[in-house]
């Protein structure tokens, strides 16, 4: 059953990150804003068509959502990067999907698991409050929203019908919450150790992930598995010395295929385009999908790019050499927001089971560097930048837990694969923002 009374809200803790809006525009630029039928309606009862000169929304697939320009802004900016229903009517008036950015919330047993979008430069940036400070903010959102969902949506996105998520460690070897929470909170703390370079966590967490994936764990539960975590995270430092081989051909494939599916974004006009132009969209998709494949000549253009580069160019440029501790903590405040809002596996990212959730998460950085080269590549420049990575992160995170591709088995036989032969290890290695910084 549905309710909408006021439920608790479930923050990340994430330390240092701080969040407000500043107006840059970017989300009314990059993302689709869907309607509820009560927002169509007041939207009509404003009299906005009249207006604005253009509808103020159009019809999606079954829904609704504001309409854009063609250039891709929605009609409601102003010059200033305003929302003309906030600057009329006040910001209560905006429609949800609008005002709750950059959070997201997901049901759970008793409360709203919460959340951080990186696709969002003041999150990337950490501008702003402090996140504990939009908690009652937040909570006055979601009541708005009817929590739970129906037994049969729940089975498949994995969670069970009482609110608490499901994850299976192995295929019929489902975890425990507090296996769960032991899991989380030792790579947190893992993460968050800045005597050991970024690099080294995350090449640590790769091949601590890859030691589970493939443990038999059926009679190491509760305790012991706790205290299997403690003895592997006690060699972790030895086995991050020792270094990783460069990545095989196949390896590199699979890699900047992966960065390939995050990286494609359809947008509003493309979402309502007739069947013959999705048909060519897809066709262009699957030519572009076996260029990164074989991986030599022109990259096929990425969205919002039009300059041609060659996948030559994107592997000459280097790891960052400027602003290093702000890539590093960047990094960690992402992985942590992940891994403190619940978005790794189970009903926060497809019904994946825990260590391939966990693998896709680490490949997902080596896909951000990747796309981070690739940003660098287009402007001609050597190294990462501050600004590449940002960008590449935020390409990785809006499509992360959202696009229902990424979740498919394909995805998991990538994920699945890579695990072998220490291919997350040498592909973090190869593909870091900061490099193996050994």
């Amino acid at each position: 059953m549905g309710t909408l009374r006021s439920l608790p809200v479930i923050l990340p803790v994430v330390e240092g990150q701080r969040w407000s809006c500043h107006s840059c525009g970017l989300c009314c630029r990059a993302l689709v804003g869907h309607l509820t039928d009560k927002e169509r309606r007041r939207l009509d009862e404003q009299e906005w068509a009249g207006q604005l000169g253009v509808a103020p929304y159009v019809k999606v697939g079954r829904g609704w959502a504001l309409n854009k320009h063609p250039d891709g802004a929605c009609v409601f900016l102003d010059d200033q990067n305003r929302c003309k229903i906030h600057a009329k009517f006040g910001e209560a008036d905006k429609p949800l999907a609008c005002r709750i950015f950059p959070f997201s919330v997901r049901p759970v047993r008793g409360a709203w698991q919460a959340s951080l979008r990186f696709d969002c430069p003041s999150v990337t940036t950490s501008k702003g409050q402090e996140l504990g400070g939009h908690r009652a903010w937040l909570g006055e959102l979601v009541t708005r929203l009817v929590h739970g969902l129906d037994n049969k949506t729940r089975s498949r996105r994995g969670a069970d019908p009482s609110g608490e998520d499901v994850a299976d460690f192995h295929r019929g070897v489902s975890a425990t919450a507090e296996e769960l929470r032991t899991l989380t909170g030792r790579l947190s703390r893992w993460l968050a150790d800045r005597q050991r370079p970024i690099a080294d966590r995350l090449i640590g967490a790769a091949r601590l992930t890859t030691t589970l994936h493939g443990a038999n764990l059926r009679k190491v539960r509760g305790p012991r598995f706790a205290e299997l975590l403690d003895l592997l995270l006690d060699a972790l430092p030895a086995e991050c010395a020792l270094p990783a081989d460069v990545p095989t051909a196949k390896q590199k494939a699979l890699l900047r295929q992966y960065a390939f599916a995050h990286a494609e974004h359809v947008t509003l006009a493309e979402m309502r385009s007739g069947l013959g132009d999705r048909w060519s969209k897809r066709w262009q998709q699957l030519r572009s999908a076996k260029r990164f494949l074989r991986g030599n000549g022109a990259v096929p253009n990425l969205p919002g790019v039009d300059t041609e580069v060659t996948f030559e160019s994107v592997d000459a440029v280097g790891p960052a050499v400027e602003r290093k501790d702000e890539i590093a903590d960047l990094i960690r405040r992402y992985l942590t927001a992940r891994i403190e809002g619940q978005t790794l596996f189970g009903g926060g990212f497809y019904g994946w089971p825990v260590f391939a959730g966990l693998g896709a998460l680490w490949l997902s950085m080596a896909a951000a560097g990747w796309l981070a080269r690739y940003q660098a590549a287009v402007e001609r420049r050597s190294s990462i930048s501050f600004e590449d990575f940002a960008t590449a992160l935020g390409i990785v995170d809006r499509a992360a837990t959202r696009l229902p591709a990424l979740g498919t088995m394909a995805e998991k036989a990538r994920v699945s694969f890579l695990f072998g032969d220490d291919g997350l290890a040498r592909l973090t290695t190869a593909y870091a923002a900061l490099g193996s910084m050994k």
